[in-house]
């Protein structure tokens, strides 16, 4: 009776948090204030060579302007001196500083005490107190299907963090829960987290959390054992369009699927017309409502990253940029391009930063006005 009463009286589950159309002042947008700026381009590396391999970047704009990124680094990937690195891109300077080792598998096992073998994939995000939450993947026993998610927080922008603490997800195990995609929030103050599983199939999940980082509900998303790490663009209260990484057989697509319901539930995968070799993408919700996608444009090699833009909320996709390319005769897996993130900053220009070679972390900024420069060539 007291369970029935609980579940009667909840409070209902928030809605997708729509922040795009926040005005600058009281006579324009932002986004009109956007669309008068010449077009601009500029390119660096947050990484500086501290380890022989670098992926998976990750990163937040800070409140003074600057941008804070995160990626993992050591001998390669799945190495035993694999750590989280952190670095600072100066808004005034218009440079990065020195990166710096912020999570090793020593201080994620003293944390969480647990056996730690391995560190991966880390994602940023904010929490509703403007706190910096740090999320990343570490490993116990086998390989990536074993893998456990971890939570770390600033409070001081990003200067100094919380002990780490494991996600508790599931009852049985705990195990084979990733992350990629960039987290959203909701009305009602929780966080919604788009991780994916390995172990047996390969599918999505979105995760809440509420204020204290606790795991309250999880969503099923796909199903199967071809689909895995989901971004999600929302587009308004109620709606979203969700996209992943493909792992099946030829064509090799984007997969797609919506929602309707803020999230609750979602339709069957379907494959777009956008190629990719089953590697990992990224997606944001720009400030004039067009969605951009950063992906690999190629069905069987990751030697390019090109962004593609829809204006009918994922319905079409026309491709917009190629920010690298190298179409070698014979494929090198060392010169590869992978794993990209994108962030738009409170004065409109957009950051990627993706994996450059394995071995640095490559940061592009360009505003909207270079972007559309694109589609018109």
């Amino acid at each position: 009776m007291a369970l029935a009463w609980q579940l009667l009286n909840q409070n209902p589950p928030g809605l997708f948090q729509n922040t795009i159309n926040a005005k600058v002042d009281n006579k324009e947008t932002l986004q009109d204030k956007i669309k008068e700026r010449p077009a601009f381009y500029q390119s660096n590396f947050a990484s500086h060579q501290s380890t022989p391999e670098v992926h998976s970047a990750t990163a937040i704009e800070l409140d003074n302007n600057d941008i804070m990124a995160f990626w993992y680094g050591g001998t390669r990937e799945g190495h035993k001196d694999v750590t989280i690195y952190q670095n600072t891109w100066h808004n005034n300077t218009k440079q990065w500083g020195q990166e710096k080792s912020l999570l090793s598998r020593s201080i994620t096992r003293d944390a969480t005490s647990r056996y730690i073998r391995k560190l991966g994939n880390p994602v940023v995000t904010r929490g509703t107190d403007k706190s910096i939450w740090l999320f990343y993947v570490s490993v116990s026993v086998g390989g990536w299907a074993g893998s456990s998610i971890n939570l770390t927080q600033s409070f001081d922008q990003g200067i100094n963090w919380s002990k780490p603490k494991r996600l508790i997800i599931s009852p049985f195990l705990n195990l084979s829960t990733l992350i990629k995609g960039t987290p959203i929030h909701f009305t009602d103050g929780t966080i919604g987290l788009p991780v994916y599983h390995e172990l047996i199939g390969k599918f999505g999940e979105l995760l809440k959390l509420n204020s204290k980082g606790e795991v309250i509900d999880k969503i099923r998303m796909s199903w199967g054992k071809t689909s895995l790490q989901p971004i999600i663009f929302t587009l308004s209260p109620n709606d979203a369009v969700a996209m992943m990484r493909y792992q099946g057989e030829a064509p090799k697509r984007i997969l797609e699927q919506t929602s309707h319901d803020a999230g609750l539930s979602w339709s069957a995968v379907e494959k777009t017309t956008l190629p990719n070799p089953g590697a990992g993408i990224i997606g944001l919700t720009l400030k004039d409502k067009e969605l951009l996608l950063a992906f690999n444009n190629d069905e069987r090699e990751r030697d390019d990253i090109s962004l593609a833009i829809s204006n009918n909320h994922g319905q079409s996709w026309k491709h917009a940029r190629t920010i690298e390319e190298n179409k070698l005769p014979v494929p090198d897996k060392s010169k590869q391009f992978s794993y990209p993130w994108l962030l738009q900053t409170k004065n409109g220009n957009i950051h990627l930063l993706y994996t450059w070679h394995k071995s640095h972390i490559k940061h592009i900024i360009f505003n909207t006005a270079w972007l559309k420069q694109g589609e018109l060539q």
